[in-house]
């Protein structure tokens, strides 16, 4: 194969990647509850991995406007996926987090999706996966400097 093919077929095959992925954590997604959509879903993944959150500061980590961040919020309060407290450092702002539902519904799909990606690769010898390892951070540290 040509450079120019061989780079094609990369390509062809990461984006396919990352459409699979996605449509992981949209399934993942509905696994926490039907109605938690993407942007819900990213608000919970980051107030389960890193805490409570005042609003203000999930629109910056979101890249999304504070009504946004304000609607997307009381969805998630209205189906029990996060909670809001007056933020005791700042008694105007409120702190966000997940709720313990959130929390073990977070972490049963993902030990399900995880269960799932490993008895797919079940079949791939010791080397094979290793050098995919090895690939694969190879790949994410390329893009240390792009995002």
């Amino acid at each position: 194969m040509q450079e120019e093919q061989l780079m094609q077929k990369v390509e062809d095959e990461f984006t396919a990647l990352l459409f699979r992925a996605r449509q992981m954590l949209v399934r993942r997604a509905k696994i926490i509850h039907p109605e938690l959509q993407d942007q819900g879903y990213r608000l919970l993944a980051v107030v389960i991995r890193e805490d409570a959150q005042q609003q203000g500061v999930l629109a910056e980590k979101l890249r999304l406007d504070k009504a946004t961040v304000s609607r997307l919020v009381q969805h998630l309060q209205s189906i029990g996926l996060v909670s809001r407290v007056p933020d005791p450092r700042d008694g105007r702002a409120q702190l966000v987090s997940a709720t313990d539902e959130a929390r073990e519904k977070w972490s049963s799909s993902g030990d399900m999706l995880r269960q799932q990606l490993r008895n797919h690769l079940s079949d791939w010898n010791h080397d094979d996966l290793e050098e995919f390892g090895i690939l694969m951070h190879r790949l994410n540290s390329t893009f240390d400097d792009i995002v």
